[in-house]
């Protein structure tokens, strides 16, 4: 369990966490809020295959899962701790199993307002296509999907937010995350 004094926000600094599954637009959506707000952008993913000069897929392939999961909830850690100390307003955005684990999950939820984006497995199979660059699909791309949402949607379910992301567009989810951001009060003065 992470002490609390060590992870007190002394700056009050907002931390905007995007979780869902592979495929949902993360990354996008939490770069393009972070440029609307002015605010940091991390991808989790990103700053796993910096720190080891290599992709995800390679590293589930040559570490398996397990290895995987320690370094990604590591780097969650000391990001959020970091972001906390520091003067900055954040935008985080997990892979699409990271929030399976409780440490990251208890992290997340008390130290960053976690937005839950939500987007039906036909929309995920066309985004995701042959899912050869993705290291949890095994085999047919919907039955892994479908089984990696079962799986999941426990976890993500405890989100703050939840948006679905169903029949909107670029515009409208991003006016919805606006919404959710104005309506918690995680916006700053511009």
């Amino acid at each position: 369990m992470l002490k609390k004094e060590i992870y007190s926000n002394i700056n009050n600094n907002k931390i905007i966490t995007f979780i869902g599954m592979m495929g949902t637009g993360k990354s996008k959506f939490g770069r393009l809020i972070a440029k609307r707000y002015n605010f940091n952008f991390y991808d989790i993913d990103l700053l796993i295959e910096k720190k080891f000069n290599n992709t995800i897929f390679t590293l589930f392939q040559e570490n398996g899962e397990n290895f995987f999961r320690k370094v990604e909830e590591s780097i969650i850690k000391e990001l959020v701790f970091n972001i906390s100390q520091s003067n900055q307003n954040s935008v985080i955005s997990l892979g699409g199993g990271g929030f399976d684990n409780k440490n990251t999950r208890t992290l997340l939820l008390k130290k960053s307002h976690v937005i839950w984006l939500n987007t039906p497995v036909e929309t995920l199979i066309d985004r995701v296509g042959d899912g050869s660059k993705r290291p949890m699909i095994r085999g047919n791309v919907k039955k892994s999907i479908s089984e990696l949402l079962k799986k999941r949607i426990k976890f993500y379910s405890l989100c703050h937010d939840q948006l679905n992301t169903n029949k909107l567009n670029q515009n409208q989810i991003i006016e919805q995350i606006s919404r959710i951001i104005s309506n918690q009060n995680l916006s700053v003065e511009k």
